[in-house]
This record gives C-alpha cells, structure tokens and sequence, in this order.
C-alpha cells in the first residue's frame, strides 16, 4: 500500500515535478518510519495499469492549466473520484484524501473550483501568487515557502490513513470528466514571430555579438551562445498550455502570412529584439504586425540585466520601439511586456500573454458563433431537458 500517488501532466517540467516527488517521498518517509520508494508512486500516461492508483490511500493533484486538458489526467482523478464515492456509499463517511497543490496559477480558473477539495494549508503568499513551481524554480529564493508547501501536503497525506476500496473500469481516454472539470477547449494555434537578426546582420551600433547566431531564430537573449534557447522556451511554454505553436522569422513572408489570416483563433506573439529597429526595413515591418488586431496579437520583448550595451542605449532603444509600435507600446496591461530582464519575468509574463490572447480569442469565436436571438422567437425553440437526444 502506498501512501499517495502524484497526478501530472506528463513531459512538461518533468524535472521540477521529479525533484519535488523526491523531496515529498523523503518527507513523508520520515514521518511513517517507511522507505521512500514505498511511499508514493508516479504514474505513466495512457497506461490502463491503475495498480498504483488502487494501492494508494491519497491522491495529490498538481494543477496546472493544461491538467484537464490531458486524458490520462481526467482518467486518474475521476477514478479516484470513484473510489471516494464507494468509500462514501459503504460507511457513511468523507475521506479528505484528495490534495489539490497549484502547480501554475491559472487565470481562467480557481483552484478551488476546479478541484473542490479542502485548499492545502500553506499560508505562503509566493505559493498562492506564482504556485509551486515558482517556488521549485528559485527555490535559493523561496526555501522557507517550498518547505512550508512540502509539510503542508505531506501533512494531509500522513493523516488520511483510511484505505479506500478498489473499483472497476478504469476509463484510460479519460472520457469522463471528474467533478468540478472544465469542459477541455480544443487545442489552439500561436505563430511567434522573432523580430530579430543574424550575428552577420546586426546594425553597426549593436556589438554585443554573443547574443546572436546565423539566423534571427538563433536569437538568445538570456543564454549567450545557447542558440534556439528562446525558441525552445517559448515552444515548452506554448505546450505546456496546450497550443500548437510555429516560430517564424519576422519578414515579407511572415507579414503577409499573418496578415492574411483572418480567423480569430489565429494569435500572434511578437519577440521584439530592439535593436533591430534602427533598420528601416525592420521597422516598416514591426508597424505592420503592429496594425494587426490587438485581440489577437501582442508582443514581449526581452532585454537581459546582464546585457550592458542595451542598458547603455535604452532610452534610444525606447524610443525606437515607441516609433515602431505606436498601437503595442500605448496598451496597457497589467503585466509586463517590456524590457524583461531575465528568463523568469520572461517566461511569467508569456504565460499570461498566451492565457489572455486565448480568452480573448475564443470571445471572439463565440461571438461569431453565437448570434443574438430576438426575443420574439424563443418561442419557436425547444426546451430540452439534460437528458434529452
């Protein structure tokens, strides 16, 4: 018998997510007098083995926004779902044997509504903000709070030691919603378009060469020398939130690809590398994203701490970019888009990009979709009921 077993998303932030399975097995090994291999169990997508949901007396949901949207993750919390409902019908009683962790905030939903099960008791400001990965992350940070988390949820796995009973059919597709599940929206597309410039390239003013490689794609602003880092950074983030996502270069193809496109599903992130507006032919491109639909398209320009000749040179660098993007640069948002100065704030600030434009754009949708009904015909509708065909 385990004492829990951790429910994921796979793939994504799969070393954070070890790291903190690691350190919740030691602490709960500590406090039972058991082995921490026999403590808690990680499960593999898609795999119709539910032996270690069935030997396990909690289950502990790491939330992130993406959770529902896996199938092996609905699978694992609606059947856990079911053995709580048979321990109910059987003795009358609630077992507090689903432990919700925020792993990632998510904007569109409360964790508590999603997951209607008592909140963990962790009173860290940073964990409720920014959620736990936040604090794995910059963990010489935030130590304190990721210990605090740790007791929190180790806490409610020691305590919750009735066994609960097995029960059958376990649905693998995950067809099933768990209670409190939103309904899972299909995956969207996002272009991010690099506005930068091969190291071969770059203005004459621009001599910080390190951050650049043969083509705009091997932009690294965070990573010197570390080609594609960006690219690969805002792909895991995009899949981590279940878009499809393309990284094109910012040029006359581009322009008119995203131009043309009309659907309002369609988003679009600007990587602005200012610099690259000190080129006229640049910045005739930039006004053009930049007259693109604000509903569907934004921007995020990075500019390291660490990179001297950009802080040397940022009030021309400012000023080119509020020349180039007159419409982007006069928005306000209630997160940053400029100027982000490490790989943190970066990524932060992408997440919630991502989750607004996606908000945004299914609006936009359902507008399309969903016409105003005079009132003068809702007679002539049907009235179904939840059962009818």
């Amino acid at each position: 018998m385990s004492h829990f077993y951790l429910s994921h998303v796979r793939t994504v932030d799969e070393e954070w997510v070890a790291s903190f399975f690691h350190d919740l097995c030691r602490v709960v090994a500590e406090r039972t007098g058991r082995s921490p291999e026999a403590v808690g169990v990680r499960g593999k997508p898609q795999s119709p083995d539910v032996s270690g949901l069935c030997r396990s007396t909690v289950l502990v949901v790491l939330y992130s926004p993406r959770y529902f949207s896996q199938s092996y993750c609905r699978a694992e919390l609606s059947y856990f779902q079911r053995r709580l409902n048979m321990q109910r019908s059987r003795t009358g009683r609630s077992a507090d044997a689903v432990v919700p962790v925020m792993w990632e905030p998510d904007p569109a939903h409360a964790l508590d509504a999603v997951l209607p099960y008592p909140p963990l008791g962790a009173r860290s400001q940073a964990y409720r903000r920014d959620g736990l990965l936040h604090l794995l992350r910059l963990k010489a940070r935030y130590r304190a709070d990721y210990e605090e988390v740790l007791r929190a949820t180790a806490d409610r796995i020691v305590v919750a030691a009735e066994q609960l009973p097995e029960v059958h059919g376990f649905d693998a597709t995950g067809s099933h919603s768990p209670l409190g599940a939103p309904t899972p929206a299909g995956g969207q597309t996002v272009s991010f378009v690099v506005a930068s410039a091969a190291e071969d390239d770059l203005p004459e003013e621009r001599h910080s060469s390190q951050y650049y490689g043969k083509t705009a794609l091997h932009w690294s602003p965070y990573a010197p020398g570390e080609h594609e880092a960006l690219v690969s950074l805002v792909k895991n983030t995009a899949t981590a939130l279940d878009f499809t996502a393309t990284v094109l270069p910012l040029d006359e193809a581009t322009v008119d690809r995203i131009s043309r496109e009309e659907d309002p599903e369609q988003l679009v992130v600007l990587l602005v590398d200012a610099w690259v507006a000190m080129r006229r032919e640049k910045r005739r491109l930039l006004t053009a994203v930049d007259e693109r639909s604000p509903e569907a398209t934004t921007a995020l320009e990075p500019r390291s701490r660490d990179d001297t000749e950009s802080a040397e040179q940022a009030v021309t660098l400012d000023e080119l970019l509020d020349h180039a993007l007159p419409l982007m640069r006069g928005q306000r948002s209630e997160y940053d888009h400029w100027g982000l100065p490490d790989a943190e704030s970066f990524t932060s600030s992408l997440r919630k990009v991502l989750i607004r434009l996606q908000n945004e754009a299914l609006k936009s949708v359902e507008a399309v979709r969903s016409p105003t009904m005079p009132p003068e015909s809702l007679h002539k509708c049907p009235l179904l009921g939840r059962y009818s065909s």
